[in-house]
C-alpha cells in the first residue's frame, strides 16, 4: 500500500466540527471524521465505551495510518483507552475542549485565574449544544439529553414543569460571565450574539476572548510526542499521570478486566503453559530489612538463580546492586521481564513516615465529622458539588492560595491532597484546586478522584493524603532501581505487584505509589502458592516492619473490594484481604511510663549499627550505663542515631549540617546530642529530613538483637545487643533472662 492510500481518521466531540472541518481545510489534509455527541464528558464511563468504539471500527480499515483524538481528559473518559495494534492515536494533553479553543492548557489556566466563574461558548460549541429551537424552544440539557423547555411545561404542566426547569438550570447560578471564544471560524457574530444574550438573561458579564486553533493545528499534524500532544504508541494504553496532571501512555500488561461489583478472588498458580514467549523473568522485592532477587525460568516453571542484601534506604541502588551481584550473570544479561514487589509504601504508612501532607476538602451538606477525618494539617474551603455533580457553590482561587501558604509557612508540608464530596461524579472543582495549588507552590498535589471513583469522601480524602506522603519516596526508589538496570545493562519492561497481586507499570507505580501498599504480601502469598503446591493454608510474612497474614482458600486469596486497612488507616486501595500489623524483625523495643511497647516503628537494629564503619556503639552504650549507675534514668533514651553516607537532594542548614558531621564521627544516643549542638531537649533536633533521605538512621533494641542474644541468628556480633538487653533489663527491673522471655512472648 503506497503512502498516497494511507487514511487518516479524526475522532472527537461535535463541539470541535467546525473547527476541525477549518484548520483540515487550510491544511488540505483530507480526514475521515467521526464526531461524538457533545457532553459524554459529564460521563466518563460512556465516553470511554463510545470512544473505543470509535477506535477499534476506524482501526478496522486497514488503509488506517492513524487516528486523531477530539478529546482532552475530560474527566478521565480518556485514560484506559487502547492504541489499536498497528496504529498510533494523538491526543492533546489538555483536560478539555475550552484549553483546545484557546490554543493550550497555559492559557485557559490564564484565564481561570482572571475569572474562574466563566461559561465559555464557540461556535463548534454553540452548533452542537447551546443552539435553539424554532419558537424561541429553549433547551434544558439533563446530562447528555436535551430537553425543549416548551415540551416539558407542555408534557408537565406550568408549575411542575417550571419546577423541573428551575432544577435543571440552577447550574447557572455558579457563573459570572458569558465568554465567547473567537477561533476565527464560521459567522462569529451570530455565536457572539448568542453569548451576550445568555449573559442578559443571567446577569452575567459578556466578553469576547480571542481563540487560537494553533493546537488543533499540531495536533492535525504532529506525529510525535511534545509538550502538547501525546502520541500513544501502536497497542500502548491511556493513563493518568499525577505528577504530570495529565494523560499519559504505557504497555498494556494484559486485556483490560471488566468491572464486577461483587466479590472478587485472585487465583494464584494456574498450571498453564507459558505462551507469553518470555523465558527468564527478574523478580526484585525490596523490603524495609532486606532486597531480595531472583530469576525465574518460565519454561521450565523454576527458580534458576537467587540472592539477598541489605536495603539500604539512604540510596536503593546500593543493595539492589549487591543482590543483583548474586545472580547468575549469564542468565541476568537474558532477562526479558523485571518484576517489583515492595513493602516501602506500607511501611512508610505503617510508621507514619513521609513528607507532610496539607489536605483540603470541600465537604458536602453533613460536614465532615472530626473522627473520619483526622488528618492535620487540613482545612475546609469553599466548593460544593451535590451527589450529582452539579455545582452548588464555586471556589475561590484566593483562598485556596492563602491556605496554601499558611500551610506551607505555618505546617511545613511539602505536599497537598484535595478531595471534594461528589468528586468522583464531577471532578472540576477537584482539578482547578490542583492547577492552583500547582502554579502557588510547585509542589505534589494528589486528588481523591484520581484514586479511587468509590463514593465514601472521607476514606477517599485519607487514601489521597497517603498518596501524596509516599510520591517522592517512590520516585527515588524507582528511579535508583532504573540507575541500577541501566548499569548492568538490562532493557526489560519493568512491572510493580500492586496490593491486590495485579501489576501496573513503574510510571503509574510513580504516580500512585498508594496502589502498592501490600504489594510485598500479594507476592508472597503468590510465591508461598507455588513453592509448597498447598491451596488451602495460612500464609504469615514476617518481614522488617510489618507481619501480614493471608489465607489460600482452595488455591483462593478473596480481594477486598472496599479498600485495605494499613496502619489503622482506611483506603480506597484495593488489596489482598489480609491483616497487616506493625510487628518485625526491626521494630523498635521502648519502654515508656512503665509499659513495654513493641513497634510499630522500625528502627536499624543495634548489632547492624555496631558494624558501621566509621564507628561502633561502645561510647553510646558507656553513656546509657553510667546514666544508670548514677540513677539517673530519665535521661536514658535507647535510641542510638547513626549516620550514613550518601548523596544530598536538598541544601543542609546549619542545624542539620552540625548534627550530621557529629554522626559522621561515630553513633550518639540521644540524650549525648543535646550538649554538642546546644539543645534544650531532643525535641529540637533537626533530623526529619536527614532521617526521610536515609542520612541518618535511628537504631534501637529490636527482635532481630533479641536473636542475637539467643544465638538463633547470628549475622552480627551480638556483644552490643547483649549491652542493650542489660540496659532494658535494669530499666525494666528485670533479670536479662526474664527480659528476652518477655520480649519473645509479646512478639508471639
Amino acid at each position: 500500500m503506497s503512502v498516497s492510500d494511507k487514511t487518516i481518521y479524526f475522532i472527537g466531540c461535535g463541539v470541535l466540527g467546525q473547527d476541525i472541518n477549518h484548520v483540515a481545510a487550510d491544511l488540505n489534509l483530507v480526514l475521515k471524521k467521526k464526531f461524538l455527541p457533545g457532553g459524554l464528558h459529564n460521563d466518563p464511563d460512556l465516553l470511554r465505551r463510545k470512544l473505543q468504539e470509535a477506535i477499534d471500527a476506524a482501526a478496522a480499515d486497514e488503509s488506517c495510518n492513524r487516528i486523531i483524538i477530539g478529546y482532552g481528559l475530560c474527566g478521565k473518559g480518556t485514560v484506559d483507552i487502547r492504541a489499536p495494534k498497528a496504529v498510533p492515536l494523538i491526543i492533546p494533553k489538555v483536560h478539555d475542549c475550552i484549553a483546545i479553543f484557546l490554543g493550550s492548557d497555559k492559557a485557559y489556566r490564564e484565564e481561570f485565574s482572571s475569572f474562574p466563574g466563566t461559561y465559555y461558548l464557540s461556535a463548534g460549541w454553540y452548533l452542537e449544544k447551546e443552539k435553539c429551537r424554532e419558537n424561541d424552544n429553549e433547551q434544558i440539557w439533563v446530562g447528555n439529553e436535551d430537553m425543549g423547555c416548551n415540551d416539558i411545561i407542555e408534557k408537565y404542566g406550568a408549575k411542575e414543569g417550571k419546577e423541573i426547569i428551575d432544577f435543571f438550570s440552577s447550574w447557572k447560578n455558579n457563573y459570572q460571565r458569558a465568554a465567547f471564544i473567537d477561533t476565527g471560524t464560521g459567522k462569529a457574530g451570530k455565536f457572539a450574539k448568542h453569548a451576550r444574550k445568555m449573559a442578559q438573561e443571567n446577569n452575567w458579564k459578556y466578553q469576547t476572548i480571542k481563540g487560537s486553533l494553533s493546537l488543533l493545528t499540531k495536533l492535525l499534524t504532529t506525529t510525535e510526542s511534545n509538550e502538547q500532544i501525546l502520541v500513544v504508541p501502536p497497542g500502548y494504553v491511556t493513563i493518568y499521570s499525577a505528577i504530570e496532571n495529565g494523560l499519559g501512555a504505557t504497555a498494556p500488561t494484559g486485556e483490560i478486566e471488566s468491572i464486577n461489583p461483587g466479590t472478587r478472588h485472585l487465583v494464584f498458580g494456574e498450571e498453564n503453559e507459558n505462551d507469553c514467549g518470555i523465558i527468564y523473568g527478574l523478580g526484585v522485592d525490596a523490603g524495609g530489612t532486606y532486597t531480595d532477587a531472583a530469576i525465574y525460568d518460565f519454561s521450565k516453571n523454576n527458580v534458576q538463580s537467587k540472592n539477598k542484601a541489605l536495603t539500604t534506604k539512604w540510596d536503593f541502588s546500593i543493595g539492589i546492586d549487591k543482590a543483583l551481584a548474586g545472580l547468575d550473570e549469564n542468565i541476568l544479561s537474558q532477562v526479558e521481564l523485571v518484576s517489583v514487589s515492595t513493602t516501602l509504601a506500607t511501611n512508610a504508612i505503617v510508621e507514619g513516615e513521609g513528607q507532610k501532607a496539607g489536605l483540603l476538602l470541600m465537604p458536602g451538606p453533613g460536614g465532615i465529622p472530626d473522627k473520619l477525618i483526622t488528618h492535620i494539617p487540613r482545612a475546609l474551603i469553599d466548593g460544593h458539588m451535590n451527589i450529582t455533580g452539579q455545582e452548588k457553590e464555586v471556589i475561590d482561587p484566593d483562598q485556596i492560595r492563602a491556605v496554601a501558604r499558611r500551610m506551607i509557612d505555618r505546617d511545613g508540608v511539602t505536599a497537598f491532597a484535595v478531595s471534594g464530596f461528589g468528586g468522583t461524579v464531577n471532578p472540576a472543582h477537584e482539578l482547578e484546586i490542583k492547577n492552583i495549588l500547582i502554579e502557588e507552590s510547585g509542589m505534589v498535589v494528589c486528588c481523591g478522584h484520581e484514586l479511587s471513583d468509590m463514593l465514601n469522601f472521607a476514606v477517599r480524602a485519607q487514601t489521597a493524603v497517603l498518596n501524596a506522603r509516599i510520591i517522592p519516596r517512590m520516585i527515588k526508589f524507582f528511579k535508583e532501581l532504573d540507575d541500577v538496570l541501566e548499569k548492568r545493562n538490562i532493557g526489560a519492561p519493568v512491572m510493580v505487584v500492586k496490593g491486590d497481586g495485579t501489576l501496573i507499570s513503574s510510571s503509574m507505580a510513580k504516580d500512585r505509589p498508594v496502589e502498592t501498599i501490600l504489594s510485598g504480601p500479594a507476592a508472597s502469598v503468590a510465591g508461598a502458592k507455588l513453592l509448597t503446591g498447598l491451596d488451602n493454608a495460612t500464609v504469615v510474612d514476617i518481614g522488617g516492619t510489618t507481619t501480614d497474614t493471608a489465607d489460600l482458600v482452595d488455591g483462593l486469596v478473596e480481594v477486598c473490594e472496599s479498600g485495605a486497612q494499613v496502619g489503622g488507616l482506611a483506603t480506597h486501595v484495593k488489596a489482598l484481604n489480609m491483616r497487616t500489623v506493625g510487628l518485625g524483625g526491626d521494630s523498635l523495643i521502648q519502654w515508656e511510663k512503665g509499659e513495654l511497647l513493641l513497634g510499630p516503628r522500625r528502627v536499624g537494629p543495634i548489632v547492624w549499627a555496631d558494624s558501621r564503619p566509621q564507628g561502633g556503639v561502645d561510647l553510646a552504650l558507656n553513656h546509657m550505663e553510667s546514666c544508670l549507675k548514677s540513677n539517673q534514668r530519665a535521661h536514658v533514651n535507647p535510641i542510638i542515631m547513626v549516620a550514613t553516607k550518601g548523596d544530598f537532594t536538598f541544601e543542609l542548614t546549619k542545624k542539620e549540617s552540625a548534627l550530621y558531621n557529629l554522626l559522621l564521627q561515630r553513633p550518639h544516643c540521644l540524650d549525648e546530642l543535646t550538649a554538642p549542638l546546644n539543645l534544650l531537649s531532643v525535641r529540637f533536633l533537626s533530623s526529619e529530613r536527614l532521617e526521610e533521605n536515609g542520612l541518618v538512621q535511628r537504631c534501637g533494641l529490636t527482635p532481630t538483637d533479641i536473636l542475637h542474644v539467643l544465638g538463633t541468628f547470628t549475622k552480627w556480633n551480638s556483644e552490643a545487643a547483649h549491652r542493650m538487653v542489660n540496659i532494658f533489663a535494669t530499666l525494666t527491673q528485670n533479670q536479662p533472662k526474664q527480659f528476652v522471655d518477655l520480649i519473645i512472648e509479646k512478639f508471639e
